[in-house]
């Protein structure tokens, strides 16, 4: 059986090992930087404890089955510019062996209920515009509203937007599909 649940310290070095295992797949062969596990580690684990400081409510979900990690998922209040009242998807990782199972839905779905449950009603995504992943987030309803470069500027980035109803509607009738 999967269980998603909150993401303690001590999943967070898997969690990056993972998002680093993801990343040349992410970057669609448009980079080859490298991630440093440990700078990335570093981050992250700061990241994860100063929201309250940070006017944020931050969720760091894990997908796991008999304690065994598939998947993870960040989100975070997103930047007022992008939305007045939504979230940001921080990241998305699911183990390549592991896809195909309705992981990334139920991450998505325990997120978006989380933050619409705190009223919340879009959900904001910069994702590299040239990623396999952007027909995932169109599927499920989200709209490009503008395009970035990241990267000291060489690599576009798409910032999709959707309501988070919507996006949960999408969501909900795809994971019907699959039978744990």
């Amino acid at each position: 059986m999967i269980i998603i649940r909150e993401l303690l310290d001590k999943d967070m070095l898997q969690a990056i090992q993972l998002k680093a295992l993801c990343w040349p797949e992410e970057l669609a062969g448009m980079s080859e930087h490298k991630l440093d596990i440990d700078k990335e580690y570093s981050f992250w684990i700061n990241w994860m404890h100063s929201g309250i400081e940070n006017n944020d409510v931050r969720t760091l979900l894990g997908a796991f089955e008999n304690d065994k990690m598939l998947g993870v998922a960040f989100a975070s209040f997103s930047e007022k510019e992008d939305s007045q009242c939504g979230i940001e998807l921080n990241g998305l990782w699911v183990y390549p062996e592991m896809r195909g199972r309705g992981i990334s839905l139920m991450l998505m779905s325990k997120l978006l209920n989380y933050y619409e449950n705190l009223g919340l009603k879009e959900i904001v995504i910069y994702n590299y515009h040239h990623s396999s992943s952007n027909s995932f987030y169109r599927k499920f309803g989200a709209r490009v509203f503008k395009t970035e470069f990241q990267m000291d500027s060489k690599i576009p980035t798409d910032v999709f937007k959707c309501n988070i109803v919507s996006m949960k509607e999408y969501i909900n009738r795809s994971l019907s599909k699959y039978c744990w």
